[in-house]
């Protein structure tokens, strides 16, 4: 593959913004400091429409609990709020039920805030994983959301990357640069683009907001 061209970049632009590459003003990742934001973003996106508009239905909600609770960065939040609290946000019961079972279950092994979340510890991981419904990769997923970085994470990070440029522009032969290049010059792209639209009013959209996006989307696609 040669030089990123304006053909590649488009296409992927239109894969990115299909899976929701909008700048919402932080609520498209970067839960480092909001736990049981990276828990409910872990929950709603197993299995979700990959290609569906405003982060395949995530999005939404993600942003209203924000709107309405603040990244308060307290696991206990969803394991207190009852079902009531959290149907303002999440519409199906079997996902209320992930959330609170969950969210209890980490709260036992150790997990109130980000700062607690260990990478390396089985028993947090079999509190995520043995919550019915919820799959083995979730663990990957939430650990990503979260900011954190293993070797491990690395290669599931860079595999959610490839497949889901290579499943936009329609063929896999291209190097960890040219992709990388590809993924910078989509975000200029959507940027400039969403800076347009907006009369210069949206913040502006960041390459880890593409990056979380993505991640979301082959996430999804993987625990279907």
């Amino acid at each position: 593959m040669a030089s990123p061209t304006e053909t590649d970049l488009t296409a992927l632009a239109e894969a990115a913004t299909r899976t929701g590459a909008r700048p919402f003003n932080g609520a498209t990742g970067n839960w480092t400091t909001a736990v049981e934001v990276a828990l409910m973003d872990t929950i709603l996106s197993i299995g979700a429409e990959a290609d569906g508009a405003y982060g395949a239905g995530v999005l939404p909600r993600l942003r209203a609990y924000k709107a309405f609770r603040g990244p308060a960065n307290m696991m206990r939040l969803l394991a207190t709020l009852g079902p009531f609290g959290l149907a303002d946000f999440v519409a199906e019961q079997y996902q209320i039920d992930r959330l609170m079972t969950a969210a209890g279950a980490l709260l036992d092994a150790g997990i109130n805030s980000a700062a607690d979340v260990d990478p390396a510890s089985q028993q947090q991981r079999d509190a995520l994983l043995t919550t019915d419904g919820v799959p083995t990769p979730a663990w990957d997923y939430f650990l990503i959301v979260l900011g954190h970085y293993t070797p491990h994470l690395s290669e599931v990070q860079n595999a959610w990357l490839d497949a889901f440029v290579a499943r936009a522009l329609g063929f896999g032969q291209f190097s960890r640069t040219q992709r990388d290049d590809l993924l910078l010059g989509v975000t200029s792209k959507l940027d400039v683009e969403h800076q347009r639209r907006s009369f210069g009013r949206m913040p502006e959209f960041t390459l880890p907001q593409l990056h979380h996006i993505i991640f979301r989307a082959e996430f999804a696609r993987v625990t279907v």
